[in-house]
């Protein structure tokens, strides 16, 4: 499943630019900063090229609108760049002033061409303000990994910028109706590329990454009975090793992929086990009379947040990592489920029911302040965050039936990426 597209030149930015850099990233993750505009004209295309250079084109300018640190430049005014050298206004081959005249910050050029029947791609971004070439590097890979090039493009230039790793290359997988099954799919962070890579015709439920992004851990009914099954980039899927139980669900990873959390009702009541995903020895951490389910691992290790409903109704918990020191987190709803921790560790989404509908919130551990994202658009469940911790993935029936979404962090930006409803549990990596 984890597919490379790696570049075939090193980074060629001369290390004298460090202080500039920086000073770029100061600027753009700074508190209330203001998006960084960039150009993205549109790529050289070699002989036979001019399909994938458009694809390749309009994939990154996507990408790094999504992203949240850029606004992209409409190419319609980049027929008012004067490149003559009379101006004096070019630079290393690039009209800075022009760009800046017309408000770009940034401009990021591109050339695609074919070598030996493969992609080879050539990408330069420029600093406007400074007048400086802050990225060149090239690129190959297979025709049909046009947009995983682009991806990997607006991956590089999001990290060039602000110093962090960007999600373009990242993916969400989800659950969907085919036929008479619920199966796994995947789908690029953008609701392109959907496949289905379970065909088990059975019910298949709450697909979890692992941390490397390698593996899938999901529930399977195959046998007639719930079960863990995880499925790696080889394809292979195996069964994990569980207490058992008449229903067993809602895997997750540890951060350390070494672990699975999940719930099980071997004991005639729904507790939550950990499983060594080795050995598949599992030890039992919660003993209620209540029904407690939906575990989630902090990035740490060392707290697991999960819903139970031991206070009369279902709200999220927090317990140490080996079951200790529970105390409830979720107030002000009647209804509260599917923890999802931010990358960070600092906040943890869920669903909660407002006026007999479930809505999207963020709860800010430290403080205890709650946010709410969605606001009755039908109901919205199982938030999950995207790696970089900017963005959430939700399922949500505000069309009438249930379909992926994803928004910013702050609620804004909703976009839908899947289209003919039943499809929901999203995870994203």
């Amino acid at each position: 499943m984890r597919l490379s597209v790696l570049p075939c030149a090193l980074l060629l930015a001369a290390s004298s630019l460090a202080a500039q850099q920086d000073e770029i990233r100061e600027r753009i993750v700074a508190p209330g900063f203001t998006r960084i505009t960039i150009a993205i004209p549109d790529a050289k295309a070699g002989g036979g090229t001019s399909t994938l250079a458009k694809e390749m084109v309009e994939t990154i300018r996507a990408d790094l609108d999504f992203s949240g640190f850029f606004d992209v430049l409409s190419p319609t005014l980049y027929g008012m760049i004067d490149t003559s050298p009379s101006r004096g206004n070019v630079q290393n081959g690039v009209p800075y002033q022009a760009w800046q005249e017309i408000g770009a910050a940034a401009v990021a050029f591109t050339e695609v061409g074919l070598a030996g029947g493969k992609l080879d791609v050539q990408a330069m971004v420029h600093d406007a303000p400074t007048k400086t070439l802050v990225l060149a590097r090239r690129y190959g890979g297979s025709q049909d990994a046009v947009r995983r090039v682009a991806h990997q493009i607006a991956d590089d230039i999001v990290r060039q910028f602000t110093g962090s790793p960007g999600i373009a290359l990242s993916r969400i997988a989800f659950v969907s109706g085919h036929k008479d099954a619920k199966e796994v799919y995947l789908m690029d962070y953008d609701g392109q590329r959907i496949r289905r890579i379970t065909s088990s015709g059975v019910l298949n439920l709450s697909p979890a990454w692992s941390p490397d992004a390698r593996k899938i851990a999901f529930v399977s009914w195959r046998g007639n009975r719930p079960g863990i099954q995880v499925l790696d980039d080889t394809g292979k899927s195996i069964r994990v090793k569980t207490v058992g139980g008449e229903l067993t669900s809602a895997p997750e990873w540890s951060p350390d992929g070494r672990r699975l959390v999940y719930n099980s009702t071997v004991d005639g009541n729904s507790e939550i086990y950990v499983s060594d995903a080795e050995s598949g020895r599992s030890t039992r951490l919660t003993r209620s009379p209540a029904i407690d389910t939906s575990p989630s691992y902090s990035p740490n290790g060392r707290e697991i947040a999960f819903t139970s409903d031991r206070g009369g109704s279902p709200q999220i918990y927090l317990m140490d990592a080996e079951g200790l020191n529970v105390r409830r987190v979720s107030f002000g709803s009647s209804y509260c489920d599917s923890p999802a921790w931010s990358p960070d560790g600092s906040k943890l989404a869920y669903a909660a029911r407002h006026d007999g509908r479930f809505d999207v919130v963020v709860l800010d551990v430290a403080t205890g302040k709650v946010e709410r994202l969605t606001h009755g658009e039908g109901n919205n469940e199982n938030p999950r965050w995207s790696p970089d911790g900017r963005h959430l993935a939700f399922s949500s029936s505000r069309t009438g039936s249930y379909d992926i979404y994803t928004m910013q962090a702050d609620g804004s930006s909703v976009r839908r990426h899947t289209k003919g409803g039943d499809a929901f549990m999203p995870d994203w990596r």
